[in-house]
């Protein structure tokens, strides 16, 4: 028999990163004590050697295939964008998250408040706060077990049917399309 395999812990910080290299060593070293295996995702704008050593044995990486990397993913750390949560909760993966702007912290609040995952504002983040927050998701059932509720419901919405609906509601609202737009929309007119 083999050895039984490490969680997989992703942490992700978006695409526009800003001077998040502190945080991406506080992930580091929060990990590097947990049983987990961590990959950290640059999201494609930086070099992971930028980093410098970091603590434990992560694997950094410019880019990771999210959708395929969050399959494998006992445990998500990220920023809270809207992208990565829905695609963690998606595949019924639980999540911490330390907000950075815009409405993520609003993201953040509702991962925490549906009991998906914890959310650590940035301005309280410290390494042993973090390290309790990922090993909590990782071994307390009822963040993945909220998570794969998320995931369920999820599964029953057609988002697509839901989005075209709500378009051709709003353009049936306008008073009059430009008869370009018409065409367009009503080629057979």
């Amino acid at each position: 028999m083999g050895e039984a395999r490490r969680p997989l812990v992703y942490g992700s910080l978006g695409t526009l990163q800003n001077g998040s290299e502190h945080i991406f060593q506080s992930i580091a070293e929060a990990c590097s004590t947990l049983d987990a295996q961590l990959v950290l995702s640059m999201g494609g704008s930086k070099d992971p050697a930028e980093l410098g050593d970091l603590p434990g044995d992560p694997i950094g990486v410019r880019y990771a295939p999210q959708l395929e990397i969050l399959k494998r993913t006992a445990a998500v750390i990220t920023h809270a964008g809207l992208n990565t949560t829905l695609e963690s909760l998606a595949e019924g993966v639980p999540l911490v998250a330390i907000p950075q702007g815009n409405d993520q912290p609003g993201v953040a609040a509702r991962i925490a408040h549906h009991n998906a995952g914890v959310a650590i504002p940035s301005r309280k983040l410290t390494v042993h706060r973090l390290r309790s927050a990922i090993d909590a998701v990782l071994r307390q059932d009822t963040y993945r077990s909220a998570a794969q509720q998320m995931q369920a419901a999820m599964r029953q919405v057609d988002g697509l049917e839901m989005a075209s609906d709500v378009i051709e509601k709003s353009l049936a609202l306008q008073p009059s399309l430009p008869a370009a737009a018409a065409q367009v929309l009503n080629p057979q007119s």
